[in-house]
């Protein structure tokens, strides 16, 4: 029995479908259909709770100052983002590497990596404690990248360009701390990836992966302060346009990431991470460190990190 027209255009569409899944993924059928949605939180969750277990690195702590203005070119003089972990807080309970993880879509690795503790994520325990790239104002990292790909913002942010990374590992053999990893597996390939955040993207394998101190976050809530301030300036009429920028801003005139936070200090249940702007005076970072005696890794102690440790009181 022949098909009707409307039975034929409906195969039709499929058999479109499937070519353009096939074609865009570049796998076969069978195992697109496979991967899905991705692995399970509970394989997440199960991974982090591997690699607290498996933690063995130390942290060997100096005492450092509070850090200040940027001294590279382009630095803004308003801003430097930055975090600060409290030692006599933190319980080593690591939700912290898990929000990080979903934030970011940090993918799984294979047992046989997770088994001898090599895992992509951006948060390590160490001593204890979360460790993460230190976002370092004199960045080694950064001056051996042969593509740029990583480099420093003007708000104190060291960044990755993941489109710009070759691969050549260089960032990560110059960091002394090893805050960087190398992606070896298609995660996305072998069904170990998972996009919890569709702000995002998931990376290729061969290139290096870092903490962002969740750059999109930043980068969201920059937009709505220009867009307020557009729409403030143009319902100014007569007013300045400082008055207006004071008006649409909680007498901010300038952009200073006030309210902003990371996954990981929003995770923190015992409050142990405290993020902000060590330039803004009004910034919890700033107010709640201030009577604090700050530390860093004896290794990059001198290479100015916006990312230090706490513990005591002055």
């Amino acid at each position: 029995m022949g098909m009707d027209r409307r039975e034929f255009i409906k195969s039709c569409s499929l058999v479109a479908v499937m070519g353009l899944l096939y074609g865009c993924r570049k796998l076969p059928l069978d195992e697109v259909a496979r991967l899905g949605d991705g692995p399970t939180l509970k394989q997440f969750e199960d991974e982090v709770k591997l690699a607290v277990s498996q933690a063995k690195k130390q942290l060997d702590l100096v005492k450092v100052s509070r850090p200040g203005s940027l001294s590279i070119p382009g630095a803004s003089p308003l801003n430097r983002f930055g975090m600060a972990i409290d030692l006599d807080l933190c319980d080593g309970c690591g939700e912290c590497i898990l929000a990080c993880n979903k934030e970011n879509n940090v993918p799984l690795v294979p047992e046989d990596d997770a088994a001898r503790g090599r895992f992509m994520h951006w948060v390590d325990m160490r001593s204890g404690a979360p460790f993460m790239c230190a976002h370092c104002g004199k960045a080694p990292c950064e001056r051996v990248c042969p593509t740029g790909a990583a480099n420093h913002t003007p708000d104190g942010l060291s960044a990755m360009v993941y489109k710009r990374c070759a691969g050549s590992r260089f960032c990560g053999a110059n960091c002394p701390v090893q805050a960087r990893k190398f992606n070896f597996n298609d995660a996305q390939k072998l069904g170990l990836a998972r996009k919890f955040n569709k702000e995002v993207p998931l990376r290729d394998k061969g290139v290096m992966e870092k903490c962002s101190l969740c750059l999109h976050r930043l980068q969201n809530d920059r937009l709505k302060f220009k867009t307020q301030l557009s729409v403030a300036v143009a319902a100014a009429g007569n007013e300045s346009v400082k008055n207006a920028a004071e008006n649409a801003s909680g007498n901010a005139s300038e952009w200073r990431g006030r309210g902003v936070t990371t996954a990981c200090s929003d995770a923190c249940k015992r409050r142990a991470i405290i993020f902000g702007n060590w330039l803004d005076e009004k910034s919890p970072l700033v107010q709640l460190t201030k009577d604090r005696v700050l530390y860093a890794p004896r290794e990059i102690a001198d290479l100015d990190p916006s990312v230090v440790f706490m513990r005591g009181r002055r």
